[in-house]
């Protein structure tokens, strides 16, 4: 089968109250493929996923990558004044990418960002009130402050010109054509994505697609062969000397299969986050398509995770 590599543009059209991941963003393609095409083709998709991948990245800012994780700064760099500000930053640049990839080390990278002056806004973080109601009584309850209670939502930043929130990018690998994939993910799109999609969160518009043959392109520097994450994803044996920082990821099964009488939480999943970097043993796949993971499991339909990496070549300077 013809491995396919695309760059999918997304404009978000409502606020998300699930942070769009990449393993989160799978398990929302499984359901619209369900729907779509049947219960048996999704099985039979997901029985080939260990030998077939289906790679995605976490959602990203357009024309962004995760900010790779380096070695070590020298002591001059770790002093600088904008030291902490700069390892709060979470994107790179594709532009400054282009020209690091050949010969990446932690003084290019802290100048690449230095230029950039900031993140680019994707979302911004705002908490919404809501308040518990009494099932008893259908009134909220008057002692503990009422039952008010607070969710993290991300909202989509506009453009200045007012012209629509900020666009975003979607990269996936996989053997399905892209007008497969362009047609599951704006079937999520118009459903919604996440917690409260019955409620209007997580809406999106799919505005395109293009071929991003690129994203497996060797390096041409003189260096360390190292791959960069875009993706949540466990640590494999064939991943070494990473370095990665942790995201536990307490999952959720579908509405669906709550309404079916199995439990909704998964168990959960020790991650590493998108821009772990790591020395590849072989040609992958990186990371694994986990099972296992739920209480209620089904050993002949079980419930799994994609922690499969989306990684991409580039050369570390010595």
């Amino acid at each position: 089968m013809e491995i396919r590599r695309h760059r999918l543009t997304l404009d978000a059209s409502s606020p998300f109250g699930t942070p769009p991941g990449s393993g989160t963003l799978f398990g929302h393609l499984c359901w619209a493929k369900r729907w779509r095409d049947g219960a048996e083709a999704l099985r039979a998709w997901l029985r080939r996923l260990p030998h077939e991948p289906f790679l995605i990245s976490d959602l990203l800012p357009a024309d962004h990558l995760p900010k790779p994780l380096l070695a070590l700064a020298p002591t001059e760099s770790a002093a600088a004044s904008d030291a902490k500000a700069l390892k709060r930053r979470r994107y790179v640049s594709l532009e400054a990418w282009r020209t690091l990839r050949s010969a990446v080390s932690a003084e290019a990278l802290a100048q690449a960002l230095r230029s950039a002056k900031g993140d680019p806004p994707l979302f911004a973080s705002a908490r919404s009130p809501h308040n518990r109601i009494d099932r008893r009584s259908g009134k909220t309850p008057e002692a503990g402050g009422g039952g008010l209670w607070f969710a993290d939502e991300l909202w989509p930043t506009q453009r200045g010109d007012h012209a629509g929130p900020i666009a975003a990018d979607l990269y996936v690998q996989t053997t399905l054509p892209a007008r497969e994939v362009e047609a599951l993910l704006a079937d999520i799109g118009a459903w919604g994505f996440g917690r409260d999609a019955s409620l209007g969160r997580g809406r999106f518009r799919v505005e395109g697609s293009e071929p991003a043959g690129w994203l497996a392109d060797a390096p041409t520097g003189a260096g360390t062969l190292r791959m960069l994450s875009l993706s949540q994803g466990v640590i494999s044996q064939n991943m070494r000397e990473a370095r990665w920082q942790r995201f536990v990821l307490f999952g959720k099964v579908g509405r669906p299969m709550m309404a079916a009488g199995r439990r909704p939480w998964k168990l959960p999943v020790v991650l590493a986050e998108a821009g772990a970097t790591f020395l590849p043993d072989g040609a992958g796949p990186f990371g694994a398509w986990l099972t296992g993971l739920h209480q209620d499991d089904d050993p002949t339909d079980p419930i799994g995770h994609n922690a499969f990496h989306l990684a991409i070549p580039y050369t570390e300077a010595a």
